[in-house]
Order: structure tokens, then C-alpha cells, then sequence
């Protein structure tokens, strides 16, 4: 494991968000960046209120037939965004086209819109926060 090439790469999620589940990582449209961005926080103990392989990493996983653990054991090599998305495209078991179109339902739903919000509050809270209580 590359300790520090993995702390580098890391977010500090008790201070910032992660990713947008609509951000894209590699041939994954929906969910992956954000679950990397979750799974090297959590490796560094910069998790926050954020955990990785929560209910909706697990519908990607599902969806996607990655394994979590796997991918975090790849991830904790300190491996880099490219790294992790060839990895993935590697290891994923189902079509790119079910994954496409998986994602493709996921951005569509509204209701996901909302973890934006969430993302929002959770910096500008974490922001106001004394820096001798983080």
C-alpha cells in the first residue's frame, strides 16, 4: 500500500463533501467517483458522516457486479482515479450497457437531487464549525 500517495488523494469529508453521485469516473456515469472519493476518506479516517459501500454504493455495486471489498482493497494501493476506474472496467461483471443504462435511471431520478443539499449543508456546517471541535 502507497500510505501516502492514498492521503494525498483523499478528501477530508468531515470538512468537504465527496463527488456528486452524477459525477462521472471513467466508462461510470453515476455513483463510482463519489463511492471512491467515500472509500479513500473512510482508509484514512477522514469519513465524516460519509461511509462508503452505504445503500447506495450497494444498488451500484449490485448493479455493476463489483465487489466492495475488492475495490477497497484496490483503492487502499493508493491507486489514482484511472487506476480505479480501469480496475473497475476490468472487474465489472455486468455489460457496460447495463451499467450505462443503470446510471441513466439514476440521474433521472429526482430524488437524488437531494443528496446535493445534504452535500451543501454538510460544508457549510462543517465550515462554521470551531477548528479545536473537528
Amino acid at each position: 500500500m502507497n500510505a501516502e500517495r492514498l492521503r494525498a488523494l483523499a478528501l477530508d469529508l468531515n470538512r468537504t463533501a465527496p463527488r456528486s453521485p452524477r459525477a462521472a469516473l471513467g466508462n461510470f456515469p453515476a455513483v463510482a467517483a463519489r463511492l471512491v472519493d467515500k472509500c479513500r476518506a473512510e482508509l484514512v479516517a477522514r469519513g465524516g458522516a460519509y461511509h462508503y459501500n452505504c445503500p447506495m454504493d450497494r444498488k451500484f455495486f449490485a448493479v455493476s457486479g463489483l465487489d466492495a471489498g475488492a475495490l477497497r482493497e484496490f483503492i487502499a494501493t493508493g491507486a489514482s482515479d484511472a487506476e480505479v476506474a480501469a480496475w473497475m472496467s476490468e472487474n465489472a461483471a455486468a455489460p457496460q450497457k447495463k451499467i450505462t443504462d443503470w446510471s441513466q435511471r439514476f440521474l433521472a431520478n429526482p430524488l437524488w437531487r437531494l443528496l446535493d443539499f445534504e452535500d451543501w449543508l454538510h460544508v457549510r456546517t462543517a465550515s462554521r464549525k470551531p477548528k479545536d471541535r473537528q
